[in-house]
């Protein structure tokens, strides 16, 4: 081989050698990119399994306060009822004691002036030869002063029975408040342990969702979460009133095929058919009284509708600040439309007042209703909170039309 040859064979291996070390190179800096892609993603879903599991216990403790917390509710109206009762049992006892005072002192004058007048037989004064006309009318008199003596009798008994049985509802309401107030102990106690476990997790929930920079992913979620049982809940009523429509049309033709027969009783007499009014679920929304909505609540707006949430998020609602159990009264009137826990909003309620208008109140503590329900204006519907992972109590108020979130300050009377 000449000398040039070698040297073209020498650079040739030198040249593959380097290519096939560059190559070498290049596959092991893929293998770990590939493994920290792996190792990425593994993380991902340990935070993913962690969230759902820290979601799935915040949405047990939760729910488990609110039915305390109802509970509670209804524990503490009771109580304040029994306490209204004893109350009243105890002043009507001391008009009773009084009145019983008086008959007494209108019996013992009675007495004393029968006494004083004396004993008067009717022979002695017969034989005294006193006018039979005035024998007539003394002892008229003293007809009146006995049939007076035993009526009082009768009335201050009767009062004085009145005083036992007064005395026995007394006793057995007191000891229904006495049993109240040992329940409402043992319920502020179960509901106080749960809400410490609720603070837990809602701590370790943040933590996580902080940790793994999620708190934009969440929330977006969670909004389309509430989108959905929205859509879902605006289907359901147009089922319900589609169904009820049906059940009109159908009942009108009914009756419009009764009225063409003769209905008739037993002895023979023509009579209208019979009228059956058809259930409508349909409210009368919320067009007319825009401006003029009393607030969900009282308590210091935090948040606004329109107002920036994060980055890439805007509030769609309003976020009232107020303490932990106050009541939540619905603006107007309506239907229940969904009473449940909902991802990143806590305790829910949504209210169907007709007309494609909605509103939305989340973060509760506890729910008075359920899906449903008729609701009026004015009434208690739920108890302030902090569900749904929130660090502050408060109440998150959306008004919606056809779907979409409006602002609800241009609804709300001024305050």
């Amino acid at each position: 081989m000449g000398t040039r040859s070698l040297i073209r064979t020498l650079l040739l291996s030198t040249g593959l050698m380097a290519g096939a070390c560059a190559w070498a190179d290049d596959s092991k800096e893929l293998k770990d990119v590939q493994g920290q892609i792996a190792s990425q993603q593994q993380n991902l879903k340990q935070q993913q399994d962690q969230l759902k599991r820290l979601q799935q216990q915040l949405a047990k403790d939760e729910k488990a306060i609110s039915a305390l917390a109802s509970r509670l509710n209804d524990t503490r109206n009771r109580l304040s009822a029994s306490q209204a009762e004893l109350a009243q049992l105890n002043r009507r006892h001391q008009e009773l004691g009084q009145q019983a005072e008086r008959q007494q002192s209108l019996l013992a004058e009675q007495l004393r002036a029968a006494y004083q007048s004396g004993r008067h037989d009717y022979l002695k004064l017969l034989l005294n030869g006193q006018d039979s006309a005035d024998i007539d009318r003394l002892l008229h008199y003293y007809s009146h002063l006995n049939q007076v003596r035993v009526r009082a009798l009768h009335e201050l008994a009767h009062t004085r029975q009145q005083l036992a049985e007064n005395r026995r509802q007394a006793e057995h309401t007191q000891a229904e408040l006495n049993r109240l107030l040992s329940r409402q102990q043992q319920e502020q106690d179960h509901l106080g342990k749960t809400q410490d476990e609720r603070s837990k997790t809602a701590k370790a929930l943040n933590a996580a969702l902080a940790k793994g920079n999620l708190q934009l992913s969440s929330l977006q979620q969670a909004a389309r979460q509430l989108e959905q049982k929205i859509r879902e809940a605006r289907e359901k009523a147009a089922r319900e009133q589609a169904a009820r429509e049906k059940a009109a049309r159908e009942q009108a033709e009914r009756e419009r095929a009764a009225r063409n027969q003769d209905y008739q009783d037993e002895a023979g007499t023509r009579r209208p058919p019979p009228v059956v009014v058809a259930p409508s679920g349909d409210f009368s929304g919320l067009r007319a009284v825009k401006g003029k909505l009393p607030w969900p609540l009282n308590g210091q707006l935090i948040h606004r509708y329109g107002s920036p949430r994060t980055s890439q998020l805007t509030w769609k609602g309003l976020l009232i600040g107020t303490p932990v159990g106050q009541q939540v009264r619905a603006i107007a009137s309506g239907q229940v439309l969904y009473a449940d826990w909902l991802s990143g909003f806590g305790m829910v309620m949504i209210i169907d007042h007709g007309q494609g208008y909605m509103s939305l109140y989340g973060h509760n503590q506890s729910l008075l209703l359920q899906a449903g329900d008729k609701v009026s204006a004015g009434q208690p519907i739920a108890l302030s909170g902090e569900s749904g992972g929130q660090s502050r109590s408060g109440l998150y108020f959306e008004i919606r039309h056809q779907g979409q979130a409006i602002d609800p300050l241009a609804w709300l009377a001024r305050r």
